[in-house]
């Protein structure tokens, strides 16, 4: 094994990282923006950007960022950016075994009733930016 990927190894195995990796690879789309991100877990979207950032900017890069598919403006509140786990990430987790709960896990968002975060002083909520209709798409999926 290579050094470039037993560093990419490491970085992916913190608890914080593998939850937003597995997340993402969760939902429908497969692609989260990091206040959907915020709406899973109990840490901020800056906290969660600073990961994303991370394992976006490594030689071989393990989460892609995405804009919406769309010209014209994103409404008030809709976020722009997304971002979804590229092929290499998915290998990474299939090498130390933490793919396979990704099933679980969509059934469990699927199920839950989530909030964004500061959700009072929000024009959307979750379910608004779900189901924008400009969401990136991976082209792997």
């Amino acid at each position: 094994m290579d050094a470039a990927r037993l560093s990419d190894l490491r970085a992916i195995l913190t608890q914080t990282k593998v939850r937003l990796l597995q997340q993402i690879l969760a939902s429908p789309t497969g692609a989260l923006s990091a206040v959907e991100l915020a709406a899973r877990n109990d840490i901020t979207e800056s906290t969660i950007r600073d990961h994303l950032r991370d394992l976006a900017h490594r030689d071989d890069s393990i989460i892609q960022t995405m804009d919406a598919e769309t010209d014209d403006p994103v409404p008030n509140g809709i976020p722009r950016k997304y971002y979804a786990v590229t092929e290499y990430g998915i290998d990474l987790l299939n090498q130390v075994g933490l793919y396979e709960q990704i099933g679980i896990l969509y059934d469990m968002y699927e199920a839950a009733d989530l909030n964004l975060p500061d959700a009072d002083d929000r024009p959307v909520t979750i379910h608004d930016i779900e189901a924008y209709e400009h969401r990136p798409t991976p082209n792997w999926l």
